[in-house]
């Protein structure tokens, strides 16, 4: 087998030989070569092949081995092959146990002249140099050699990322050469100067062949290796100020990296349409949304792993561009044929569960044919060819008359608008507060919650989460402040242990806080704590009735651990509480499948499709895929 190059018994799995006996003091023209060959010459047997290569002047010169399969890698730097040189002279002949591949790496600083020698698991090689020669010799291991060879051939190499990509999101496959079960997943905060992070640490492999980095252009900006001890971390960074939302799990092919791109346009909808009262006490339903993440995505999407491979192949390929315009709601097809347009805002008002407010100077009929399209994108379609515009806010559209101005209600007791001026009503009882006794600790911890909510408003998220710890160092015992600061560390500083870290605060306080229970749950889960955070999930539900958010999300942690009849039992739970909803509903039939219970898991699709829920056509065709399997 592969005798390292160095006799050490410490470079088992990997030889990086640099030998630069000679580095010529050389210009930097075009003109000026650091080493040219002028000859090659090579004697193969039907077991030893000795191939030299000839220069000018001493090589300056590396040796690496590639695996899966084994290679010895060797890069001269500068390296010239001379103009007299023949094609013929540099190739290798057939051989059993050796291939050679030669390439010329122009874009590097020097240039690279690479020869790449294959070689065949009975056979070891050893490179020496011999004034101006360099000499690679491969001849039958000994076996001693064999035996370290064998141990050579199992380690796990990182080999390529297999990028695609869909409207809703990138999916990275980090290929590798076996199954990787032994890696752990990380996020590190944003800075003034770099943007938030998630990292994957992969202990015992080979990079050797993995580039270094790769540009993505989603919500990855792109992707960065370092080796790390014996194996290596993978950096994805975010292109933007937020983390986005990901899942991470092994496959064969390697690790699989699905990363939602939905996610941060509906976390920005959320933010502007809600707001967060000072004391937190709101905190948890403005980002619970966002906390949940993964784990909700991996109930809701069909095309998670163990799904049919033919039938994702059949759901990527059913991606269009709607999304890259800013359409991205529920899918509808509409066939009206002189419909008042009354009846069609009404049908509007029962696909989108909004309040819509039709204006009494809007009238007539309309004939429109579209089939699987946005609803929001059919919606801007009739208003055009109606003249209408439409005002959206505090979950009502209002639709009126193109001619006509609307202006938004600002008294808090008008109909439209329900939502109180929370920073007014913050700030004035603050004043209140401040009146009465209090300690000078709680009023300095509420003044500076108010800077905290203000620096959070403009997404100065770590500046607001310094202000809300000191406010916590005042008021140790407000429960509001620590779920607070586990919502903003795990929401929109990605910093899963700091989470956990407020939330246990929190549960100190009151372990009956299911809020709480849900930020530790979530954090402990993102850090692979398994265990961990299988108690916080549990405790997450005690509430009576239990939390909805709480169910859904242990439901999809204990489905992408491989904890199904669990998962069915939460899933049956949220039904009882909640009722069914499409994703449940789907989520249910897919473990039932994962189960094998082919037959439960065809009913639950047939109640699907009879569910009357509207539901996409690329859902509908996976549906009725399982369902003709399952039967």
């Amino acid at each position: 087998m592969h005798r390292e190059l160095a006799k050490s018994s410490a470079s088992i799995f990997l030889i990086l030989c640099i030998l630069s006996t000679v580095i010529l003091s050389t210009a930097r023209g075009n003109d000026t070569v650091a080493y040219q060959i002028a000859d090659i010459q090579l004697q193969l047997t039907d077991t030893t092949l000795t191939y030299t290569i000839s220069g000018t002047s001493a090589p300056a010169y590396t040796v690496s081995e590639r695996f899966s399969p084994f290679r010895a890698v060797i890069d001269i730097a500068g390296g010239v092959l001379s103009e007299n040189l023949s094609q013929t002279k540099m190739t290798l002949p057939a051989s059993d146990f050796a291939a050679l591949k030669l390439s010329d790496l122009k874009d590097q600083d020097p240039a690279v002249l690479r020869f790449e020698f294959s070689i065949a698991d009975s056979h070891d090689y050893s490179v020496a140099l011999n004034g101006t020669d360099l000499t690679i010799k491969i001849e039958l291991a000994g076996e001693k050699t064999a035996a370290k060879s064998n141990l050579k051939s199992q380690v796990r190499a990182l080999t390529d990322f297999n990028v695609t990509t869909t409207p809703a999101a990138t999916t990275i496959v980090i290929a590798s050469s076996s199954l990787i079960k032994d890696y752990t997943v990380d996020t590190v905060g944003g800075g003034a100067n770099k943007p938030p992070r998630m990292f994957i640490d992969v202990k015992d492999v080979d990079i050797s062949e993995l580039i270094r980095e790769k540009h993505i252009g989603t919500s990855v900006k792109k992707i960065r290796v370092a080796p790390r001890d014996n194996g290596a971390r993978i950096v994805f960074d975010s292109a933007s100020s937020k983390l986005f939302r990901y899942t991470v799990s092994p496959s064969q092919e390697g690790l699989v990296v699905v990363i939602n791109e939905t996610a941060v346009k509906s976390s920005k909808l959320s933010q502007k349409t809600q707001k967060t009262k000072v004391d937190g006490s709101a905190a948890a339903d403005v980002t619970l949304d966002s906390l949940i993440g993964s784990l909700e995505q991996s109930i809701a999407d069909p095309t998670a792993k163990n799904v049919p491979d033919e039938t994702e192949q059949m759901l990527t390929s059913l991606a269009d561009d709607f999304s890259f315009s800013g359409y991205n709601k529920q899918r509808i097809s509409v066939d009206f044929y002189k419909i008042d347009i009354h009846n069609v805002f009404r049908l509007f008002r029962q696909i989108t569960d909004l309040n819509i407010i039709v204006d009494e100077g809007v009238g007539g009929s309309l004939t429109l044919a579209l089939s699987d399209v946005p609803w929001d994108f059919a919606l801007d379609i009739i208003l055009n060819l109606m003249n209408l515009k439409k005002e959206e806010r505090f979950n009502t559209i209002v639709i009126y008359p193109g001619k006509k101005e609307f202006v938004w209600p600002t008294r808090a007791e008008d109909n439209l608008s329900f939502e109180a001026d929370i920073e007014v009503v913050e700030q004035e009882a603050l004043i209140i507060e401040q009146g009465v006794t209090q300690s000078k600790e709680i009023m300095q911890a509420k003044e500076y919650m108010v800077k905290a909510q203000t620096l959070g408003k403009g997404e100065e998220y770590e500046e607001a989460a310094l202000f809300y710890t000191k406010a916590w160092e005042l008021w140790p015992d407000n429960i509001k402040l620590t779920n607070r600061l586990a919502t903003l560390y795990l929401v929109h500083l990605g910093m899963n242990a700091k989470a956990v870290y407020y939330a246990e605060k929190s549960l100190t306080i009151d372990p009956q806080n299911s809020f709480a229970a849900l930020y530790a749950a979530i954090g402990s889960a993102n850090m692979q704590r398994i265990s961990d955070a299988s108690e916080y999930f549990t405790q997450s539900i005690s509430g009576s009735p239990p939390m909805k958010e709480a169910l859904i999300s242990y439901a999809a942690f204990s489905e992408n651990n491989n904890l199904n009849e669990a998962a069915i039992k939460l899933l049956d739970k949220y039904h009882s509480h909640y009722g069914e909803t499409v994703d449940t509903m789907v989520a249910k039939a897919r473990v039932l499948d994962k189960l094998g219970l082919k037959k439960e898991a065809a009913e639950q699709y047939k109640a699907l499709l009879g569910s009357g829920f509207q539901l996409r056509p690329d859902l509908k065709k996976y549906i009725s895929s399982r369902i003709a399997e399952n039967n």
